[in-house]
């Protein structure tokens, strides 16, 4: 658990006399109480009494909370310039950030873990902001550099289980040239379940990215991706606006579309509307200072305006390099301008179940010393919930 620092920990128990407080209390209402807080202060709330803490290791739905933005950035030589190379924003808790440490070959972050490439063909994983806990999957089938990964609930157990998933990249043949290929999309069952830190089984191949979207680039650099419900992962360019989903059921690739809504978008971004049913792009409008929203119909694609970046906070980011990644109804945008010293902010898209939507922007706060005035040779930037069960239960 955090203690504040940024250095996330588990302290003691607690004492008799408030387990016993909360015992006449009931485990079930416990639970509930606690479940209101936010997620760092629900994890020191952990080390109160036993009482706290076995009420929600025992909750039948250990609570999953807004999706944070983290951002994890490496120096020109390729080295963090101080030991926390990374900060966190949690929504529920919008004052601050919290800095802390990953792995300087950290590549990705998705579905509550931290993805390091330790080489072209290995992948390690970990609960994010959990340390100690990284494991190692099997190879990949194919050696490749900056590709797309997700991390999506798998099955009926899927408080256990997740599906990795692996697509696009650059490959290099002989090790000297980074080309674009039809590199397959990998998928791997992981269970927590296992044990060790090497996790068993191997990578499931499936057909490869549509050429639509490898022309250029298919890293993950120039590819936008949401998972749209439990069965559609969409992959967009960001640059071309093409997109195309992976049926996780029928593990093939849907046709290319180009999902352009206005003429001129130079920079297209997608994201997750409210409960992961909908599609939501984020465009940067050519010529005006100006990102726009849009909601998107799964099925057909249709899309309409919803809202576009109040003015005063487009001053911020535009014009300039943005990263847009979002999930669950809430959008971060961030510049990536070093002059600027990486301002972002929050788009949260209200859906209310009826027929308007609407966008409710806000500003984040600046990043803390030294990552607002830091240069990064590249900022990896991805937004996932921090799942209360990876910090609660062990493998």
């Amino acid at each position: 658990m955090s203690d504040g620092s940024g250095e996330w920990r588990e302290d003691g128990d607690g004492d008799a006399d408030t387990d016993a407080c909360w015992d006449r209390l009931g485990r079930d209402l416990t639970a509930l109480i606690l479940s209101k807080l936010p997620l760092r202060s629900m994890l020191r709330a952990t080390a109160v009494c036993k009482a706290w803490r076995a009420a929600l290791r025992a909750s039948p739905s250990l609570k999953q909370g807004r999706p944070w933005l983290f951002l994890h950035g490496r120096s020109n030589a390729g080295v963090p310039r101080i030991g926390r190379n990374a900060v966190a924003y949690d929504p529920d808790e919008p004052s601050s950030w919290v800095s802390f440490t990953l792995p300087t070959d950290c590549v990705a972050g998705a579905g509550g873990f931290a993805f390091t490439a330790p080489s072209l063909s290995h992948l390690a994983f970990a609960p994010l902001l959990r340390d100690g806990a990284w494991r190692h999957a099997p190879p990949l089938a194919s050696s490749r550099c900056n590709p797309v990964i997700a991390a999506v609930p798998s099955g009926p157990s899927s408080e256990r289980r997740h599906l990795f998933l692996v697509i696009g990249g650059g490959g290099f043949p002989g090790g000297l040239v980074d080309i674009e290929d039809r590199l397959p999309t990998e998928l791997y069952e992981y269970d927590r379940r296992g044990d060790g830190a090497a996790a068993g089984g191997e990578w499931e191949q499936a057909a490869p990215l549509p050429e639509e979207l490898r022309t250029g680039s298919s890293s993950s650099l120039s590819l936008s991706s949401a998972l749209v419900g439990d069965r559609f992962f969409f992959v967009c360019g960001i640059y071309s606006c093409t997109v195309s989903a992976f049926d996780l059921a029928r593990r093939a690739w849907t046709a290319p579309h180009n999902l352009c809504p206005v003429p001129g978008l130079v920079a297209a971004f997608v994201a997750t509307g409210h409960r992961g049913r909908r599609l939501v792009l984020a465009g940067v409008e050519e010529g005006r200072c100006a990102l726009g929203v849009w909601d998107v119909e799964p099925r057909t694609l249709a899309a309409s305006k919803i809202g576009e970046m109040p003015a005063d906070l487009a001053a911020g980011v535009l014009p300039g390099s943005v990263r847009c990644v979002g999930q669950d109804g809430l959008l971060y945008v961030l510049s990536e301008e070093e002059h600027r010293g990486y301002p972002a902010c929050v788009c949260e898209v209200i859906d209310d179940d009826g027929d308007e939507m609407a966008c409710r922007w806000s500003r984040l706060p600046p990043l803390p010393a030294p990552a607002g005035r830091s240069r990064f040779r590249r900022m990896v930037a991805f937004c996932s919930p921090v799942l209360l069960r990876n910090h609660l239960h062990t493998d």
